[in-house]
């Protein structure tokens, strides 16, 4: 799943940030077009939080939530996007997958924010 890695972040990022509807959607789709639109809407949403995301003295992005800094990690690749939409095309466990990664716990090694 490593292949992931970006999507999974991204909505790891959402969970952290209390906003499961990306995450129960992509987990609960039955079948590949609800996961490309919530998808698409997931990028669109991310994208606009991360490009208004203050940097910290590291240089990495956050926001705030609940008085803690919550890293935001970087957009998923073209190519990733493109390899995991044409893997849920042919097997729709795949997002079901990446959507249960994003709701455990990061390894310690994935700690930072941005890329």
């Amino acid at each position: 799943m490593s292949e992931y890695e970006g999507i999974v972040k991204m909505l790891r990022f959402f969970v952290q940030m209390k906003n499961f509807g990306y995450v129960d959607r992509i987990g609960n789709a039955l079948n590949p077009e609800p996961v490309e639109v919530t998808l698409h809407e997931a990028l669109r949403a991310f994208r606009s939080v991360r490009e208004s995301a203050p940097v910290d003295e590291s240089g990495r992005r956050y926001v705030e939530k609940d008085g803690k800094k919550i890293p935001v990690p970087g957009i998923p690749t073209e190519e990733e996007i493109r390899t995991f939409l044409d893997d849920v095309r042919s097997d729709i466990g795949v997002a079901k997958r990446v959507a249960t990664l994003a709701l455990a716990y990061p390894s310690k090694k994935e700690s930072g924010g941005d890329e």
